[in-house]
């Protein structure tokens, strides 16, 4: 496997959480109408599909639409919203040596500095993300370099209408479903514009990766040997705490999104080594509350030595505190097959998790609801 897994002070969860489902086949195609453990399989495809097909518009569009301007990009700019934004943060933690300035722009507006010579990359699935057309018009206006990755919408039509370089994505999944398609469009994206290389070979061998672990993951294999089933259960009637540690932070916010989504369960974030200078001492005076928590701390060894130990020293002392605690560390020949081995790793988790529940894992009925909202307020 290229992660593994340390129960740290795991003591079992109390008698009422105990949960008599069985996570077997026909359990997860009696809550699954939607087959989102189809998209999660399809991760390896999404990769390696995704990173060739964006290459290859890109190519077909010629070089001049990202020609690197005299004097090199003056900064990068990535905006997106949820589901679309993940494969943002996951790209840019795969890229350490990456020496343009750069913001990730998760709201309306992009920066004040924004102007000519500023490369603007727009990710929404839908294409009608009310904060991504927002950050599209705003970067037509300052004269930026803009890119749009969407799967049709009005931002595609905006990108035609502008001339801009544009990447389709397949549609009709949920947003969340499709962060292989969207994060290799961004690295493809890159490439073209010089800020990386061609990870092609790379992103291949990733995708193999993922597949050779997916055997100890997919529902046929069995409870006993599968590390996805196993954290589903600490998880169950648990508030799940998710920590990342560097490149690990995405990854972590990826396992809260989907156990919010995926699960309809609550989860919180947090990063180190922030945590140690406030967070930690939350968990000192409330026993109620380190009961019916879950920790789950994500690391790689590419963050460094010093921030190893400290993730390590960190959960080895919420365990003190009486918190359950698993270390998740990622292994791999590259932080791209590290990260996404991980990604893959929680998406099967949540995907369990909502099967514990009985809950199908596709829909986002509070999410649309608010957003109809959103828009009658308009």
């Amino acid at each position: 496997m290229s992660f593994q897994v340390d129960m740290l002070g795991v003591s079992g969860r109390p008698p009422e959480n105990d949960c008599p489902v069985e996570l077997n086949p026909e359990q997860i195609t009696a809550i699954d109408p939607s087959d989102m453990f189809a998209a999660v399989a399809g991760l390896p495809r999404q990769l390696r599909e995704g990173y060739t097909n964006a290459r290859a518009t890109l190519l077909d569009a010629g070089d001049s639409l990202l020609a690197t301007p005299a004097g090199g990009w003056r900064a990068l700019i990535v905006c997106g919203m949820g589901g679309s934004a993940i494969g943002i943060d996951l790209v840019l933690a795969c890229l350490p040596d990456l020496a343009t300035p750069r913001a990730v722009i998760r709201g309306y507006d992009v920066p004040a500095w924004a102007r000519a010579g500023t490369l603007v990359i727009v990710v929404s699935y839908s294409g009608g993300t009310e904060e991504a057309l927002s950050c599209a018009a705003q970067a037509r206006e300052r004269g930026c370099t803009t890119v749009c990755v969407c799967s049709g919408g009005e931002l595609a039509s905006m990108a035609t209408a502008e001339g801009w370089p544009l990447l389709l994505v397949p549609g009709g999944r949920q947003p969340r479903a499709a962060v292989g398609s969207l994060a290799m469009a961004l690295l493809a994206v890159l490439a073209a514009a010089g800020l990386a290389g061609d990870h092609a070979a790379e992103v291949a061998a990733t995708a193999a990766q993922l597949e050779e672990d997916a055997v100890r993951l997919t529902p046929d294999a069995a409870e006993g040997q599968n590390p996805a089933k196993a954290l589903a259960r600490c998880l169950y009637g648990r508030l799940a705490l998710v920590y990342g540690a560097g490149p690990t932070l995405p990854v972590a916010r990826r396992w809260k999104g989907q156990i919010n989504e995926n699960a309809k369960a609550p989860a919180f974030l947090n990063e180190l080594p922030e945590l140690d200078h406030n967070e930690i001492m939350g968990w000192t005076s409330l026993p109620q509350f380190t009961t019916a928590g879950f920790a789950i701390f994500l690391h790689d060894a590419a963050g460094g030595a010093r921030l190893r130990r400290r993730v390590e020293l960190t959960a080895r002392q919420y365990g003190s505190l009486g918190i359950d605690t698993v270390l998740v560390g990622a292994q791999g020949d590259s932080r791209l097959a590290r990260l996404f081995s991980l990604v893959q790793l929680g998406d099967y988790v949540s995907c369990y998790l909502a099967a514990l529940y009985g809950v199908d894992p596709t829909p986002v009925d509070a999410i649309q609801e608010f957003k109809r909202k959103l828009a009658a307020d308009d």
